[in-house]
């Protein structure tokens, strides 16, 4: 509960009495208070995928202004009724950084932080949201309490936390290829976060801290979702990332070697040789 600190708890996770329609209902997250536009700070880490109002059908709808994040563990974190937000889509925030104020926007009986975790990550409606609303989210207290709040990792940690750490390495074309996520922090993986944090332009000491997590964030977030045709002429990040897991040079511009290379990389895994990212060379690649 130490994450709640200052907020009064409202209404909690599960089942309910709706307090507008009065009807049974399952509340898909926690209901918090401090004061109206107190200043809302991010429980963790994480990049954000939407900032600003709800729209209705966007799996959005009746939250008011939203800030929704997505956190190292893949799952979205959504602060919903919010009176104002102070962060931009793409942003990468830092735990306990504010980001937005207390608020009684959308469908609301007063100010209120309504807080929740869901468990899809999508970058376009519906959010993650699905009408089984217990099945597809977690509740938020235990999920805090559990949560590795930007600890650091480093050579002869192991677990869950490393393996998943290990994981988004290799998606982001880290290899690994002596003992893969195994769930142990060994010079492998520590030699693949140092080129890493080279890559992102990070101090190179080979631990993951919240400057690497926080990077971590928003380069797996970029390929959490398929953005659309990346060929010939594309740049930026994405390229990047897709260039390291084909093995060309990373300098974030799709040109001919790029393509030579996502051709090989098609050839090898049974796929339509073009030279285009399309969403099947993109599903093998990130899926």
């Amino acid at each position: 509960m130490a994450k709640f600190k200052g907020y009064t708890i409202t209404s909690p996770y599960g089942n309910r009495s709706h307090p507008i329609s009065s009807s049974s209902d399952f509340h898909s997250g926690v209901d918090l208070v401090k004061y109206h536009k107190a200043p809302i700070s991010a429980f963790t880490s994480g990049t954000v995928i939407y900032a600003g109002f709800g729209n209705n059908g966007t799996g959005l709808g009746g939250y008011g202004n939203v800030v929704l994040l997505r956190d190292r563990n893949n799952r979205e974190q959504m602060y919903a009724h919010l009176d104002s937000v102070v962060v931009t889509k793409g942003q990468t925030i830092a735990q306990n950084q504010v980001i937005g104020y207390q608020g009684s926007t959308g469908y609301v009986t007063g100010s209120h932080l309504h807080y929740e975790v869901r468990k899809i990550v999508e970058a376009k409606p519906p959010y993650g949201y699905r009408p089984d609303k217990k099945s597809s989210t977690l509740n938020p207290i235990p999920y805090l309490n559990n949560f590795d709040l930007d600890g650091l990792l480093e050579t002869g940690d192991s677990g869950s936390v490393v393996r998943k750490l290990q994981r988004d390495l290799i998606k982001l074309g880290f290899a690994l290829p002596k003992y893969g996520a195994d769930g142990v922090f060994g010079q492998e993986t520590e030699s693949a976060v140092r080129s890493f944090q080279s890559a992102e332009n990070l101090a190179v000491d080979g631990i993951v801290g919240p400057n690497t997590n926080a990077k971590l964030d928003k380069q797996t977030t970029l390929v959490s979702n398929y953005p659309g045709i990346i060929k010939n002429g594309s740049r930026g990040d994405v390229v990047r990332i897709i260039q390291r897991r084909v093995f060309a040079k990373a300098d974030g511009i799709f040109g001919t070697q790029t393509e030579k290379k996502v051709k090989e990389y098609q050839q090898r895994n049974g796929l339509k040789v073009d030279g285009i990212v399309g969403p099947k060379t993109w599903g093998k690649l990130f899926g």
